[in-house]
């Protein structure tokens, strides 16, 4: 019991606040009461939270599921942008590289052009050629006004890659003004590319490059594909 009170005086203590506690509700003066209880009640909540605050546990786990995200987008970003820089100087160089190979020349016919896409498919590794479409298009000026320009063979002996567009013998074929003059020829190769992400492709979808590269004819007037000369009929004598 309390110090200095006899253990009948601290039961009837008790009883005297129980007994004052019970006349406060049945006279209906339970306010008193409810603002007790209600300071009690909030100095425990206050407690409470004051713990919570101080709890540091978990913070590291809650810190690392706020930034994953942001760092696995980051790195799927960097992953798709260094492949996709990579593989449209790739098919930048195969471009230049055909026109080039075909330039050299002084007659192809179609398994030469064939020979020279199996090469071009080595210049693509180890990225995949199937979405490389290539057409080679050999495109002459009139003898008479530079800026009528034809395409001055058929698509016989010029296969096109994967399903490139080949212009028909005597299509015109526009070229920049003053690109040639008159009884000139230039090796024209078209390439598209249909690029597809490797992790983002609902989010950025497919996208298409287009190519285009020219050279102009080393050993001869023209490169012939529909004999041993390149005489177009294409041009009215």
């Amino acid at each position: 019991g309390r110090r200095g009170l006899p253990v009948g005086a601290l039961r009837m203590s008790r009883e005297t606040r129980a007994m004052r506690h019970a006349r406060e509700w049945s006279s209906g003066d339970g306010g008193a009461a409810q603002r007790r209880c209600g300071r009690a009640c909030a100095a425990g909540l206050r407690r409470a939270l004051g713990t919570f605050g101080r709890d540091a546990r978990g913070i590291a786990a809650v810190e690392f599921a706020m930034v994953t995200p942001v760092l696995l987008a980051m790195l799927l970003g960097a992953v798709e942008v260094t492949r996709a820089v990579a593989i449209d100087k790739r098919v930048t160089v195969v471009t230049s590289m055909v026109a080039d190979l075909v330039a050299r020349e002084t007659q192809l016919t179609a398994n030469d052009v064939t020979a020279i896409y199996v090469i071009a498919e080595q210049v693509m590794a180890p990225y995949d050629s199937g979405p490389l479409k290539l057409s080679v298009i050999p495109v002459m000026s009139s003898v008479t006004d530079a800026s009528t320009t034809l395409v001055y063979p058929a698509t016989t002996n010029r296969p096109s890659y994967h399903g490139g567009a080949q212009p028909e013998k005597c299509q015109p074929y526009l070229l920049a003004e003053g690109f040639l003059k008159e009884n000139e020829s230039v090796i024209v190769i078209e390439a598209s590319y249909t690029y597809t992400p490797l992790f983002l492709d609902a989010i950025l979808g497919n996208q298409t490059w287009n190519k285009r590269a020219f050279a102009k004819p080393r050993k001869s007037l023209c490169v012939a594909f529909d004999g041993a000369t390149c005489t177009s009929s294409c041009f009215p004598s």
